[in-house]
């Protein structure tokens, strides 16, 4: 797209965004519309779509417009929605399925920026050196700023074998790195010795997680333990049934439900027979999202662990690809998960100690915010902080 075709979609873009976004919002608070408000903005579009018609100094395309329009407006909602063009629908239900199994990359896109939000253990995004939170500025040479999400995942999703040429931008700090696509082994749910304190590490969280975690944690009781770090830090995507099971596993009674726009709700019990009553630590940070902010919000409220690190993702939500008139469809969040407190998920769990970021040159050695989040949460699994205070 040239120059001015672009400055005519951003024109006409901040003119329909508001009427796309309002009434999005308004569906999902069951507001009523402002019916003069409403009319008002689409009367502004026309006009400004007429003049522009009339007057613009390149021919424009009506159609180009209204899709990039579209997806700007999913993009203002949160990070995962995305317009899908109707020439693309059959294409990405196929890409939906594969996810990240290609890459294990999370990806989101917000303000038109792409951004890493999590990254599988063992995955080809990890052996290429890719860390949560890093901006992807470039994929083989084209400017992501003008990829819908939709398209990265598309891109993120090709066959395994192929290779991607990645500019990234972490700490301010351009980055070359290539990306091989390929198949991986999920690693699953491991127990980690740190000076004699359990770390559980779940890799990701699914259906078939819950009772590898179940044989773990009753492997831990029978051998006299009563204290355990759950690391859910990096850790995006998977089932948010799984986590509820998982949770279960911790606390019995109502864990939490899934709540729609029309106020449909589905509610998630905890197993009678708790595997694991010992204290509880968990890390989290923002990579921490969806199915793992899930379960971190069960064992804060119920089993009153101590969340250690940083804010999580905060969007625990149910998607779906709604399909238009069209042909196309919006992929958006039709539900949010709750922890039992019945509270949506959808902004980020504040830990109850905070480990903060500290700026350092990109060339230091970038876990060290990383073992101070892990030497903090042993800290306070072993009560060392007490001990303190009782000496004092």
């Amino acid at each position: 797209m040239s120059r001015s075709r672009i400055l005519f979609f951003l024109l006409s873009l901040v003119v329909l965004l508001p009427v796309i976004f309002g009434t999005l919002s308004r569906a999902a608070t069951d507001q009523p519309a402002d019916d003069d408000a409403l009319s008002k903005h689409l009367s502004v579009f026309s006009e400004v779509m007429s003049l522009i018609r009339r007057a613009y100094v390149e021919e424009t395309s009506i159609d180009e417009l209204l899709a990039g329009a579209l997806d700007g407006a999913t993009d203002a909602l949160n990070p995962l929605s995305t317009f899908v063009p109707a020439d693309e629908i059959d294409a990405y239900e196929r890409i939906r399925g594969i996810g990240p199994a290609h890459s294990g990359l999370t990806v989101g896109k917000e303000r038109g920026i792409a951004f890493v939000i999590a990254v599988d253990a063992g995955s080809p995004g990890a052996e290429a050196g890719l860390k949560e939170g890093d901006i992807l500025a470039e994929i083989d040479g084209r400017s992501t700023r003008g990829i819908p999400l939709w398209e990265l995942q598309s891109v993120l999703a090709q066959e395994p074998g192929t290779e991607l040429s990645l500019e990234i931008l972490r700490r301010g700090q351009a980055r070359e790195l290539i990306l091989q696509l390929q198949t991986y082994q999920t690693v699953g749910p491991a127990l980690e010795d740190y000076d004699g304190l359990a770390v559980l590490r779940l890799g990701r969280i699914e259906a078939e997680t819950v009772e590898a975690v179940r044989e773990l944690l009753q492997g831990l009781r029978q051998s006299g333990e009563d204290k355990l770090l759950i690391d859910l830090r990096g850790l995006a995507g998977g089932s948010s049934e799984g986590a509820y099971s998982i949770a279960g596993l911790f606390a019995s009674g109502e864990l939490g439900r899934l709540q729609s726009a029309e106020g449909a709700e589905v509610r998630f019990e905890g197993f009678q027979a708790q595997s694991w009553t010992g204290d509880t630590v968990v890390l989290v940070n923002a990579g921490t999202q969806g199915p793992a902010e899930i379960l971190a919000a069960v064992l804060h409220q119920r089993s009153a662990a101590q969340l250690v690190g940083q804010r999580s993702f905060g969007l625990a939500g149910h998607q779906s690809l709604v399909p238009l008139s069209d042909g196309s469809g919006l992929l958006l969040t039709d539900a949010y998960y709750t922890g039992p407190d019945g509270e949506p998920i959808s902004s980020s769990l504040v830990p109850d100690e905070v480990v903060g970021e500290v700026f350092r040159p990109a060339s230091e050695d970038e876990t060290e915010i990383e073992d101070r989040t892990l030497q903090r949460g042993l800290e306070l699994l072993a009560g060392e902080d007490e001990a303190a205070e009782e000496v004092a």
